[in-house]
């Protein structure tokens, strides 16, 4: 058993290392294209025993309507140009994209062991990010903005929308529950960080401000896409198994920040 361990250890070892080589070449071929945009980095067919690897580089920009095929030593940095090689077929979103809705048998092979080393979910249609299983939010998630008691005392709940509407949300929340008249409901609270939308661990959440002004007893607001505003209420940290199924990252204890809030229905008057 010891041996196998051993073994095990090893391969891990050489896998990481290889990854991290992939992940240098990757670098390199996200500026050797002006005007393209390095929107999807694929290691495939992985095989850490092989002399040759193998690369799907997607990118948004200009449409290419063929892969353009290269092999370079996966050593290139060190001036080796024997291998391990790496195979790298390139070539657009666009023409990609419209490969997986014809069913073209030549896009098989991208899919056998496939390892997302790279993604730009901003350039990707739903289609590529769902047949690479590549997701980035969990089921049910609601996306929105924080509003300080100060700006709600003087916007209404669609002024506020208009101003946050463009804008990049800032927090994301998965309900745990819900009054059957939609008054209050409880809730996961999230963020995004690399592109994935992750809830907020109790450390994590002391430094929103949202939780500090709750603390210094100024609660605020929660404005989601759509309208729907919140009070927030108070944070609760609970220890429930069955929220780590609502999440992407589970919790190493299953502890979670549930937040509280209570609906405040839209008005021609200011939300307060």
């Amino acid at each position: 058993m010891a041996d196998v361990a051993r073994l095990n250890l090893t391969e891990r070892g050489a896998e990481a290392r290889l990854r991290s080589l992939m992940e240098d070449l990757i670098e390199a071929y996200a500026g050797n294209r002006p005007g393209y945009h390095l929107s999807l980095a694929v290691w495939f067919g992985k095989s850490v025993s092989s002399d040759l690897q193998h690369l799907l580089l997607l990118y948004s920009g200009p449409r290419l309507n063929h892969f353009v095929p290269d092999t370079v030593p996966l050593l290139w940095k060190t001036g080796s140009q024997g291998p391990p090689l790496v195979e790298v077929s390139a070539t657009s979103v666009e023409h990609f994209s419209d490969l997986l809705a014809s069913g073209a048998n030549e896009v098989a092979r991208f899919f056998e062991a496939p390892e997302i080393l790279h993604f730009d979910k901003a350039f990707l249609s739903e289609t590529i990010l769902k047949t690479f299983n590549i997701v980035t939010e969990p089921p049910g998630l609601i996306k929105g903005w924080y509003v300080d008691a100060d700006q709600a005392k003087t916007k209404t709940v669609k002024e506020l929308l208009s101003s946050w509407g463009d804008s990049r949300p800032q927090v994301g929340l998965v309900k745990t529950w819900e009054s059957p008249d939609s008054e209050n409901c409880r809730g996961l609270i999230h963020f995004e960080t690399n592109q994935r939308w992750v809830p907020l661990s109790l450390v994590g959440l002391r430094n929103f401000t949202f939780f500090n002004d709750l603390q210094a007893g100024k609660p605020g607001f929660l404005l989601f896409r759509g309208g729907s505003f919140y009070q927030v209420l108070k944070f609760e940290e609970k220890t429930a198994p069955g929220y780590s199924n609502l999440v992407l990252q589970r919790s190493s204890d299953d502890r979670y920040p549930e937040v509280y809030l209570r609906s405040v229905y839209p008005s021609e008057k200011p939300a307060l």
